[in-house]
């Protein structure tokens, strides 16, 4: 009996200390018994929808006083950090990562850079701490080169989040030679045959830039508005194809862009008119959202989260 007390206990004292990124601290896009969408909690543009995910004042309280947390994005467009080869002769799948500032960085699982001997996508989220150095798992996203530009094993500028199909398969199919057969599906898609395969040609494909350009404007539009939104379920014809959520509206707004442009990017070449139900998605949210310890299980087979201080401050899903 005691010994049940002190696991229960522990049990207890897990949920409250971790479950952040929960139902009880997280405004459901949805009406609770028609499973209908609530009004002002959804975008939809051509072949894509945008289900809010809004903060209570719970989840504000929760994350009170946490600090200013840099995007990649933002720290390699102001020099607060290089990233490198780990060495002149490289390792294929490992990337060096100096922050050189007094911010806190986070580096996103499918964050793509350009350079080094070859353009590489991130694979696992990591927070990087002022003035420490780093080693992060990444994947190639160039088959065809393995030769430093210019002589320079470093990497600028930092070029996109990457497709979301493409981030499901570093998560789903943890496989390089995987991430190397989406990348040529991608460029086949959009018509670019880049000499070395490089991910980064789709950028190339005017296409693609111009119809992923009417995506963003269109649905950060829609976002700008909405104060309290710390993520998005992203669907498309009848299927949900991913799901962010941060822990503050100020670090979903950072990381909002590249995230419509993940998702905007698959609705491109894999998008359909959308005809999934809301009670689908609802289904689907409520499963994610119902406890620490689902929702741990169900991002090891098909998501990823990071945690700082034992809390979840992202976290990445995708449907089966």
């Amino acid at each position: 009996m005691k010994k049940a007390l002190i696991l229960a206990g522990i049990c207890l004292a897990y949920l409250g200390a971790e479950a952040q990124l929960q139902k009880e601290n997280l405004q459901s896009p949805f009406q609770e018994q028609s499973g209908r969408t609530k009004p002002g909690f959804a975008t939809e543009y051509k072949h894509i929808r945008l289900y809010y995910i809004k903060a209570k004042p719970t989840l504000y309280k929760a994350f009170e006083g946490m600090g200013k947390y840099t995007s990649l994005e933002q720290a390699i467009s102001q020099s607060k950090i290089v990233v490198t080869e780990v060495s002149n002769a490289g390792t294929v799948n490992t990337l060096r990562f100096t922050n050189q500032s007094k911010d806190s960085i986070i580096v996103g699982m499918g964050d793509i850079v350009k350079g080094g001997k070859q353009d590489r996508v991130v694979e696992k989220d990591t927070l990087i701490a002022p003035g420490k150095t780093v080693q992060i798992p990444v994947y190639c996203v160039e088959q065809g080169r393995w030769s430093a530009q210019g002589g320079s094993t470093q990497f600028s500028p930092y070029h996109s989040k990457a497709d979301n199909s493409l981030r499901k398969t570093i998560v789903k199919e943890k496989n390089q030679q995987r991430v190397w057969s989406k990348v040529a599906e991608i460029n086949q898609a959009y018509g670019t045959s880049p000499t070395t395969g490089t991910y980064t040609a789709v950028s190339q494909s005017d296409k693609y830039k111009t119809e992923l350009a009417s995506y963003k404007q269109s649905l950060m539009q829609a976002m700008q508005r909405e104060k309290d939104l710390v993520g998005i379920v992203a669907v498309t014809g009848d299927k949900i194809i991913g799901c962010d959520i941060y822990a503050t509206p100020a670090l979903f707004r950072d990381h909002a862009a590249n995230l419509v442009h993940s998702y905007a990017s698959e609705a491109l070449k894999d998008g359909k008119p959308v005809s999934i139900s809301d009670q689908k998605v609802q289904q689907y949210l409520n499963q994610l959202l119902a406890g620490e310890l689902e929702q741990d299980q169900q991002l090891q087979q098909n998501g990823r989260s990071l945690k700082v201080n034992g809390k979840k401050v992202k976290i990445t899903a995708f449907a089966d």
